[in-house]
């Protein structure tokens, strides 16, 4: 399964990615107007786990990973920036932290059935 953190802004989103069968990692900056996101999105296997903090803009977006099948899931701003204070400060980008620890301490929701839970 992939675990995709996703630090998204209007006109593009940083990545960060775990493949949890091989471990394989990676990170990038995907434009939106270039349809490099929608493009990384339908690559990935399905389903894949993508994690994001609650934005504006993102309508979009979150249709987008569902109609292709992956789960969304969408974190609380205020709890997902008191869960990164707790940490020793070495993960890098939101991105990164969302993959190591953002889905267990998020707070999140399932963007499609509006679940809460964690892992």
């Amino acid at each position: 399964m992939m675990i995709i953190g996703c630090d998204f802004h209007p006109s593009w989103q940083q990545v960060s990615w775990v493949d949890t069968e091989t471990g394989e990692t990676g990170e990038a900056k995907l434009v939106h107007a270039t349809g490099e996101a929608e493009r990384f999105y339908r690559g990935m296997p399905v389903p894949s786990s993508i994690g994001m903090e609650a934005t504006g803009n993102s309508q979009w977006f979150v249709e987008l990973v569902e109609d292709l099948g992956h789960a969304l899931w969408i974190g609380d701003a205020a709890q997902i920036r008191a869960s990164r204070r707790r940490t020793s400060g070495t993960l890098g980008t939101s991105a990164s932290w969302w993959k190591k620890d953002g889905f267990r301490s998020c707070g999140c929701r399932s963007g499609s059935s509006g679940i809460s839970g964690s892992w």
